[in-house]
């Protein structure tokens, strides 16, 4: 089992609270830096533009985009770096309610053969003026 790091950083945006929101059709960019802790072959480092919602329910998940950004071993203790850009859609707008929340994030995950997925998010908000 990999306890591996995943270090996220967005740009642009404005900061409301503890999240960065971004307004509907705007651009989100960052960077990902991941470390895993053992060599690990990756099928494929992937990273997500996506929504989900939490609360009562099933939980439903719609992956806007993704980039496969690398194929490959990564190294233990060697940091790799990755940067992303996505055009955010007009909605679903983030939306906190008492039974249901949309939320959406950014994900970063590495496909591994035989192996839970290593993978991390960071939330976001989606919301006009």
């Amino acid at each position: 089992m990999s306890n591996t790091s995943f270090t996220f950083e967005l740009r642009g945006g404005e900061t409301s609270g503890e999240l960065t929101r971004f307004l509907p059709g705007e651009g989100v960019q960052g960077s990902v830096r991941i470390t895993p802790d053992i060599d690990l072959n990756a099928r494929h480092v992937y990273v997500r533009l996506l929504w989900h919602t939490e609360g009562r329910g099933d939980r439903d998940e719609v992956v806007i985009t993704q980039e496969d950004v690398f194929q490959g071993v990564l190294r233990a203790g060697t940091p790799v770096h990755y940067t992303f850009h996505f055009r955010l859609p007009d909605e679903p707008w983030s939306y906190a309610g008492h039974y249901v929340s949309i939320v959406w994030e950014i994900e970063a995950s590495i496909d591994l053969a035989f192996m839970r997925d290593p993978r991390d998010q960071i939330a976001f908000i989606l919301a006009p003026d």
